[in-house]
């Protein structure tokens, strides 16, 4: 092998490692904690982060409680606990989604108890973004816990079992993503920080 082709391998495997670094970066990382923990919780006093290893156990538990789970974000990830003064208001975190134009990065709020308590995207190209985060669909989902939102599927968790007038027919799609992905985060939550956080899976 000349030095030509050493360095090219060489350059070649730095790209791979890089693109698989950033990507990981990018998977369930909430981009900006500062101003995404403000916007759920503005009265808040403090919060911190929990970093928690997210692997092959965690994919066993949530593939008993979700069909045609398809879940490969192994790695370390990071749930923020928010506190005000009378102790401890929610919880945020971050999930990436496969989506019809890429991934859609979405930052769920739980409240205490893991219920969800609001939503919204970090970041989508989908033009039914502002149906799915918007007031009718949040509240729709607010203080669902994870057997509420499992029956709001159909049995292989791919379709809504009914569908509000607010969700359009053409944004259903979107709206099982979401629904799937709360479902993820409050079993994910519970199973890597429940310990810490003092929750039961």
């Amino acid at each position: 092998m000349n030095k030509k082709t050493t360095l090219a391998s060489g350059i070649g495997l730095i790209a791979i490692l890089l693109s698989n670094t950033v990507f990981a970066v990018a998977y369930c990382a909430l981009r900006d904690p500062t101003d995404a923990i403000h916007h759920f919780y503005p009265e808040l006093s403090r919060y911190e982060a929990l970093d928690g290893k997210v692997d092959e156990a965690v994919r066993e538990h949530l593939t008993g409680r979700l069909a045609n789970l398809h879940f490969d974000e192994f790695g370390t990830h990071t749930l923020y606990a928010v506190y005000s003064d009378s102790g401890t208001s929610g919880f945020v975190h971050a999930r990436t989604e496969k989506g019809d134009w890429g991934l859609d990065e979405m930052v769920w709020s739980l409240n205490p108890d893991l219920s969800i308590a609001d939503f919204r995207f970090q970041r989508t190209r989908s033009r039914h973004a502002n149906i799915i985060e918007g007031a009718p669909f949040v509240a729709w989902l607010s203080g669902r816990n994870v057997d509420d939102l499992v029956q709001l599927l159909d049995g292989q968790g791919l379709y809504l079992r009914e569908r509000p007038a607010f969700v359009p027919n053409d944004a259903e799609r979107l709206a099982v993503t979401a629904i799937r992905s709360a479902i993820k985060t409050i079993l994910v939550t519970q199973f890597v920080w429940g310990d810490t956080i003092g929750a039961t899976s």
